[in-house]
């Protein structure tokens, strides 16, 4: 690769992704892409993701290519940057807990084979949602929505930061001791659908979880969003046996499951429960999950 065939980048570190993963990992794909000829390479730490989100704008604008370095919510920050270019192209740099956006898509987590999507991947352009919270604003998420025992075990994976992946073993069990089912309300293309459920996943991806492959049906290049329901009506602690299966999606067929498709999901529900996006707090009731096709450049 010449100079002038070269990207110019911007990299957008997460210091915290991964328990500090990201900054750790960055200088060896620097380091390989300055030889494979990309030597015009900027580095910025993310403050907040707000500030992530500023700066990979800005990166955006300027043409260059805007690197997510983190795990899932960080890359939705910076995303949510890129977006606001029309045309602007991002890659992945993966150095999460979770990393399943980056598993789905089938990216490398190895610094030498991420150096050399960045220096010559192919687009692909991948579908994100838009999610209007209560208060009328707007929140992009790429992977997936959910809301329901998962997103309270979300909430306590995200106070046991320090424990690492094991985290996300120990957290839904916890959880589960406590949990009852909720009333859910989802009303998709304004068909209306009333249920009892544990989890709720209005998904893009359908990836999460450290490597469950929760919605089988979905895929981020699709056009459309899917939405899978864990029925309440069937015991909680059947969930464990469904985990197990849904790291190779075999779950899909059991009878407490349900599938729903369309373009528009709007999520309510008899009580306040946290509403997660790719791992992170959004809102909590109501939500309207909308798609837009297509509308991220992504190198794979």
């Amino acid at each position: 690769m010449t100079s002038a065939d070269a990207p110019r980048i911007v990299a957008v570190v997460n210091p915290i992704s991964g328990g500090g993963a990201a900054k750790q990992q960055w200088p060896a794909v620097a380091a390989e892409l300055d030889r494979l000829g990309v030597s015009d390479v900027e580095v910025i730490e993310s403050e907040s993701s707000a500030h992530a989100t500023r700066v990979a704008t800005e990166a955006a604008r300027s043409g260059a290519l805007t690197v997510a370095v983190g795990g899932d919510g960080h890359v939705r920050d910076v995303a949510e940057g890129v977006l606001a270019v029309d045309g602007a192209q991002m890659g992945v740099a993966a150095a999460g807990r979770g990393n399943d956006l980056v598993r789905h898509l089938g990216l490398p987590l190895e610094p030498t084979a991420i150096a050399a999507v960045l220096a010559g991947g192919r687009v692909r352009r991948m579908d994100v949602f838009d999610v209007e919270r209560p208060d009328g604003t707007t929140a992009v998420a790429v992977g997936n929505v959910y809301v329901g025992l998962d997103s309270v075990a979300t909430e306590l994976i995200n106070r046991l930061r320090w424990m690492g992946r094991v985290s996300y073993r120990i957290a839904p069990v916890l959880t589960a001791l406590r949990w009852k089912p909720f009333q859910v309300a989802l009303t998709v293309d304004g068909v209306r659908h009333e249920s009892s459920a544990h989890i709720v996943v209005v998904a893009n991806s359908g990836d999460y979880g450290h490597g469950l492959r929760m919605v089988p049906t979905a895929s981020v290049d699709s056009g459309e969003i899917q939405v899978m329901l864990i029925r309440g009506d069937h015991s909680k602690y059947r969930l464990a046996s469904l985990m197990k299966q849904a790291k190779t999606g075999a779950h899909a067929g059991r009878e407490e499951i349900e599938f729903l498709s369309g373009t528009a999901v709007t999520l309510d529900a008899d009580r306040q429960l946290p509403v997660h996006a790719d791992g992170d707090l959004l809102s909590a009731f109501p939500v309207t999950v909308t798609v837009r096709p297509g509308a991220l450049p992504i190198l794979v």
